[in-house]
């Protein structure tokens, strides 16, 4: 795999991922109203940012071990906002096209560092998206495995 493409893989996953679970583990210490579905929504997301940073040591310690890293870019492929459940993950840099219905409209989202959404029982509207950055990630890393 191509050196640069490396680096880029390793800082979305482990610097993401750092700033990721620092913002969790900040946002729940701060957080003023403490309810059960917000400690179980930050808790799986923190787990999920502490994973995308064993992924990249991983990675950086294996190069050929890419299945860790394939995942974490995976999981954060899905952008969705309904009454039942909002999800959207990012680390490292996020690129997202979302449309959402009622009424029918489009948002687009660029974050650098990391970014998350995971609210069960929300009062969002329904909506669909991607995570352009994910896929290319995962792109490059399945277009230039060694």
């Amino acid at each position: 795999m191509k050196a640069i493409i490396r680096k880029i893989l390793l800082a979305t996953s482990i610097a993401g991922g750092s700033i990721g679970s620092i913002m969790v583990a900040a946002d729940t210490m701060i957080s003023r109203e403490l309810t059960f579905n917000k400690v179980i929504g930050n808790s799986l997301v923190f787990a999920f940012f502490v994973y995308s940073v064993y992924a990249g040591i991983k990675f950086l310690r294996f190069p050929s071990s890419i299945k860790h890293l394939e995942r974490v870019f995976i999981a954060q492929i899905p952008w969705i906002t309904s009454p039942i459940l909002s999800f959207k993950l990012a680390t490292g840099v996020g690129a997202s096209f979302l449309l959402i219905y009622p009424p029918f409209s489009d948002t687009y989202r660029l974050s650098i560092g990391a970014e998350y959404s995971l609210s069960p029982l929300s009062e969002q509207t329904w909506g669909i998206g991607v995570n352009l950055a994910a896929i290319s990630f995962l792109a490059l890393i399945r277009l230039y495995k060694e």
